[in-house]
């Protein structure tokens, strides 16, 4: 597949916000997130589908601000394919991720999610933003990029594929030359050093 990939500017936001618009067939309730999950520093319980609307507008004044950054995948001018990824200075809500942090004081890349149009699913696109990512990390001069995949074995309990693994597979990091820097449970950081 022909891609090209393009780093997240508020001229693509009409794109990016049709790409989770599509891209949720199997689990319709994440496509009101628009990535805003890992913004969101209320305290409230976090439900994309409460508001998609507002989570749209808060998801365009991050981007407007220069305070989102991320990857678009394009295939015959058509988006197809979504990579959260971002110094982790950017990322002011970790969740539970936040555990995974061993030295506050450096500002590694982080990758925290995909998404991708269910027809191109399967056919590298990941693979490609997370190339491109691993180059854009370089380029913001991280140390390291870093993501938490769930285990190979995690237990879904039924949840969509899309909840499950929105952070890839291992498999794929392992293949972007990352390696497991510690076992969290069901998941695991996966880390590639840039320096």
């Amino acid at each position: 597949m022909n891609l090209d990939v393009r780093p997240l500017a508020l001229e693509l936001f009409d794109d990016y916000v049709a790409l989770f618009d599509t891209a949720f067939p199997d689990n319709p309730g994440w496509a009101g997130c628009y990535c805003g999950f890992y913004d969101d520093t209320s305290g409230e319980p976090w439900d994309p589908e409460q508001d998609p609307a507002a989570h749209r507008e808060a998801r365009r004044a991050r981007i407007a601000a220069g305070l989102a950054s991320g990857l678009l995948a394009y295939a015959g001018g058509r988006p197809i394919g979504w990579c959260n990824v971002a110094p982790r200075s950017r990322i002011p809500n970790l969740r539970r991720f936040a555990e995974a942090i061993e030295d506050p004081a450096q500002d590694p890349a982080l990758v925290m999610c995909f998404v991708i149009a269910p027809d191109a699913r399967g056919q590298g696109v990941a693979t490609a933003l997370l190339d491109a990512a691993i180059e854009a990390a370089r380029g913001w001069g991280s140390p390291w990029i870093e993501a938490y995949p769930a285990k190979p074995d995690t237990d879904t309990d039924g949840l969509p594929w899309t909840a499950a693994f929105y952070k890839g597979p291992l498999v794929m990091y392992e293949r972007a030359g990352f390696t497991v820097a510690r076992d969290m449970g069901w998941w695991v950081v996966a880390r590639r050093p840039l320096t």
